[in-house]
């Protein structure tokens, strides 16, 4: 497997440390959701940083029916016995329009979903 350049991961950290008397909360921040295939795309080191998330539950059949949609979605299946895997989640201040990119880069491709998978970024 070819490794990640991960220069830009190293800059993006570096910006992501809480210097001492900061106010964190001023800050904008962006969620990136990982599949375990993209995550393991990663360094060691970095997919140390991400946490594992649990799916949020549907409060009504509605809801639940979206979130099914949205997870097979992320994880490239249109059936959701199919998904595999788990999310993993880090969040990220002041995240750029370019750095968005890189993470939507390492999206996994597949002749059924050219677009990609496995990768989503929240803002706010």
């Amino acid at each position: 497997m070819k490794l990640l350049d991960e220069t830009w991961l190293k800059e993006l950290n570096n910006r992501n440390l809480v210097l001492e008397g900061q106010d964190s909360s001023k800050w904008d921040f962006a969620t990136v959701s990982l599949s375990s295939s993209v995550l393991n795309k990663l360094s060691q080191a970095e997919q140390a940083k991400f946490k594992i998330s649990e799916f949020k539950r549907a409060t009504n059949e509605i809801e639940h029916w979206a979130r099914v949609e949205e997870i097979c979605d992320f994880f490239g299946v249109e059936d959701p016995d199919l998904v595999g895997g788990d999310v993993y989640v880090r969040s990220f201040k002041n995240l750029t329009v370019e750095e968005e990119k890189k993470w939507l880069d390492l999206r996994e491709i597949n002749d059924e979903i050219p677009e990609g998978f496995g990768v989503k970024v929240d803002w706010g």
